[in-house]
């Protein structure tokens, strides 16, 4: 490897290595979210079911954040792609996606261990455990197709587009669920750090059809 290259290695290596960092820096705060930011859910659960409603809860926040790393993937940053390269994001994006799944059906297992599996009424005040059924099977939706999408008979430019469609119907549905369903997310500094996220996923979308309809 001659010196030029041996440079340019290394200034793909350490901002790489700060911004896989970071985004890990960001999971383990999110994770920490149930521990600093107690819901009353979690204040009146004892034992094992008050760690069933508090992992549940951190792999909801886990979900959230994966989410916003996976439309960042796909937003095709020049800067990332110099980094990383174009195919091992790409790589990423389908790793991410599958880690999504697994986590999406984790998550309502998980809270509803913590109350005994009893199945929710039709009631005002379950509307945001519904939006969150209605968002689970979106989510598993776009990334099953996604990862299936080689024994689907549809073309490919019309599966991306169904495929991004689905994503801005995540967007659309996830603040709804995420600032409704807990007390943990109505006020403080949870609730700030959740509409940032939900904005930045908003104005990344925003790019990405604004390249997909106008380039």
């Amino acid at each position: 490897m001659s010196p030029s290259q041996s440079s340019s290695s290394t200034q793909r290596v350490i901002p790489g290595t700060i911004i896989a960092l970071l985004a890990l820096l960001l999971l383990a705060g999110g994770c920490l979210v149930p521990f600093y930011f107690e819901s009353f859910s979690i204040l009146y659960k004892f034992g094992i079911e008050k760690a069933y409603l508090r992992s549940g809860k951190m792999v909801g926040i886990t979900i959230v954040l994966l989410v916003f790393y996976q439309i960042l993937l796909a937003s095709r940053f020049r800067f990332l792609e110099r980094i990383f390269s174009a195919k091992r994001l790409l790589a990423l994006h389908r790793i991410n996606g599958t880690a999504i799944t697994l986590f999406v059906l984790a998550h309502p297992v998980l809270i509803k261990a913590s109350e005994n599996f009893i199945s929710y009424t039709f009631e005002k005040k379950y509307v945001p455990e519904f939006v969150g059924i209605g968002l689970l099977l979106v989510i598993l939706s776009v990334s099953l197709t996604a990862i299936f999408r080689d024994s689907l008979t549809i073309a490919y430019g019309r599966w991306l587009f169904l495929h991004r469609l689905g994503a801005t119907l995540v967007i659309a549905i996830l603040p709804l669920h995420i600032l409704l369903v807990s007390d943990t997310f109505k006020a403080g500094l949870p609730r700030a750090a959740a509409l940032v996220i939900f904005g930045l996923n908003l104005l990344l979308l925003a790019r990405i059809w604004r390249r997909r309809l106008f380039s």
